[in-house]
């Protein structure tokens, strides 16, 4: 009697010790793991409909995978940040939420995270000096070298009335970057709209046509894509030439605090791509992956 117990339990046994070493079975919906934390194809779908203002279904496979490199990446500087003691406390998040329309709790976790580990970096950073301002204007000089060039500002929303009921705020006077940070769904928004100087060739031919008829000071029509409507507005029209020293100087000790900071944070990022909980599961995604970080074809 006892060796047909025996003989019985020792099957089921061996069973449960196989499933034990098992991996731990993965939502479906998961296209990437950064350490404990996965990510999903809505995910990625939000993040490009909130930073780029497109979807999917627009991109080739090439962009797709570079733009969910980005996405992964950012992740990992947020995850990095919290493993490092950067927390933002519930109730700044929670208010930052209620300010900005689309956006969840743990998106904006994850800015405020970036942006305060960011902040950090920045700190760090000692200033640039007069002589490394020199030896880069004399090492660059082709960067201060430069056509017709206008200031701009852009609105980016998703909602045609929407973007109408903004374009005639602003032919009535209202602020282009109060409008810009209270609705507009582009990373710059909070910024004013901010994009800067810009060339001719730097943005959309369609883009590019509607900006460089503007004057300083004026708006543009409202602007379709397949996906999105556009407003943008002229600050400054400057015209081709060479920028002298002064006026490069404070180009360039951004450029070079700039530079610093994403220094330190590809560091990071380079650490987490040879972290073996990093991958994308490239089986997953619907279509061919072709960016840089690890990946997993068997999950």
């Amino acid at each position: 009697m006892l060796a047909r117990r025996v003989a019985i339990l020792l099957p089921i046994c061996l069973v449960l010790l196989t499933a034990c070493k098992r991996k731990p079975s993965i939502s479906p919906d998961v296209i990437a793991r950064v350490h404990d934390r996965m990510l999903t194809l809505a995910d990625f779908k939000r993040y490009l409909d909130r930073n780029a203002g497109t979807d999917l279904a627009q991109l080739t496979p090439e962009v797709a995978s570079a733009m969910l490199d980005q996405f992964v990446e950012e992740i990992i500087v947020s995850e990095y940040a919290a493993s490092h003691g950067v927390e933002v406390p519930a109730d700044q998040i929670a208010s930052a939420v209620r300010n900005e329309a689309g956006v969840t709790v743990i998106e904006k976790r994850d800015e405020m995270r970036r942006e305060r580990l960011i902040a950090s970096f920045a700190a760090e950073v000692p200033d640039v000096s007069p002589a490394e301002v020199q030896a880069y204007y004399d090492q660059h000089q082709g960067d201060f070298k430069s056509g017709e060039e206008v200031r701009v500002r852009q609105i980016l929303v998703n909602d045609e009335a929407l973007a109408k009921q903004i374009r005639e705020e602003l032919k009535n006077g209202a602020s282009f970057a109060d409008l810009s940070a209270k609705h507009s769904r582009a990373p710059n928004a909070k910024r004013g709209g901010e994009i800067g100087f810009v060339s001719r060739g730097e943005l959309p031919k369609m883009f590019e046509e509607e900006i460089f008829r503007l004057e300083a000071g004026e708006i543009s029509d409202v602007i379709r894509t397949e996906t999105s409507f556009h407003i943008f507005q002229i600050d400054e029209r400057r015209p081709a030439g060479m920028l002298d020293l002064a006026e490069a100087a404070p180009l360039i000790q951004t450029r070079l605090r700039e530079d610093a900071i994403r220094q330190r944070l590809a560091k990071l990022v380079a650490q987490s791509r040879r972290d073996s909980n990093l991958a994308i599961l490239t089986r997953r995604l619907p279509f061919r992956y072709s960016g840089t970080l690890p990946k997993s074809d068997d999950e």
